[in-house]
């Protein structure tokens, strides 16, 4: 832990949750997948699993994350008392939520693009996979996030579109400054937005993600796994956190699929 996270950080986390720093695991995600199997009656509070490095890192629709010493990687795992329709904002809300954090951080204007990737500096920045397993009459939720703290021209070698970072560029020796007041203020931030998560979101809510929507206007495509499920203007989110389509004069709103610009 020494040298990655400062000590000021952890102590400060430790008030929220149970904090593990793995040098390297294969994936935090799947980590906290096996220990609520394995331990679902002893997790009475949130436990935060934070790795240097990730051999097998999951991004949304199966992919891999692509792994960079200049990223954060973590996962956040939260007891809900029983199965809700609320979850089914979890993933836009907890976005919303972070793009916050991460925008003060940088002081720079990061995008949000439905239903939950964050944009700056014209790529891609950070993802959120949530999973939720139901055990014993409860709903664990697994929240794991990936960050890009800055630029690494080996993960843009390899993928095949635009990345983006939330700095252009960061010193060696305030790496881990950095890493560790963004992981504090977004895991405070994060389990803040599960115990609170409402029914739908708030007027001022749906205003905010407008405001920060990377696709706002455009046309788009909506695709759940090699199917198009639908096209249209992108018109924003309704209080249920769905995407809304507007193709000639009939407006759809979807919970489901990737948005992407139709060329």
């Amino acid at each position: 832990m020494k040298d990655y996270l400062e000590t000021e950080c952890v102590e400060k986390i430790k008030k929220e949750c149970l904090l593990q720093v793995f040098d390297e695991i294969d994936s935090t995600n799947e980590y906290l997948k096996k220990l609520v199997k394995r331990e679902a009656s002893s997790l009475a509070q949130p436990i935060l699993v934070v790795a240097q490095r990730q051999t097998a890192g999951k991004g949304t629709k199966g992919r891999k994350w692509m792994d960079s010493p200049a990223s954060l990687k973590f996962s956040l795992l939260i007891g809900f008392e029983e199965e809700s329709e609320r979850l089914a904002l979890l993933s836009p809300y907890i976005a919303l939520k972070l793009r916050k954090v991460l925008s003060a951080a940088a002081k720079e204007e990061v995008k949000i693009k439905w239903p939950n990737d964050l944009y700056c500096f014209g790529g891609k920045t950070a993802g959120i996979l949530t999973e939720v397993i139901q055990k014993k009459g409860m709903a664990y939720l697994i929240i794991g996030v990936g960050i890009n703290l800055a630029t690494d021209p080996e993960v843009v070698r390899k993928i095949n579109s635009p990345v983006g970072s939330l700095f252009k560029h960061i010193e060696p020796e305030e790496l881990e400054r950095v890493r560790s007041l963004i992981l504090s203020c977004a895991c405070e931030e994060i389990i803040r937005a599960v115990r609170s998560l409402p029914e739908k979101f708030s007027a001022e809510e749906i205003k905010e993600w407008n405001h920060s929507d990377l696709y706002k206007g455009r046309k788009l495509r909506l695709i759940e796994g090699e199917k198009i499920v639908s096209e249209g203007q992108n018109m924003g989110i309704d209080k249920k956190g769905r995407i809304l389509l507007q193709d000639g004069n009939q407006q759809k709103a979807f919970c489901i699929g990737e948005a992407s610009l139709r060329l």
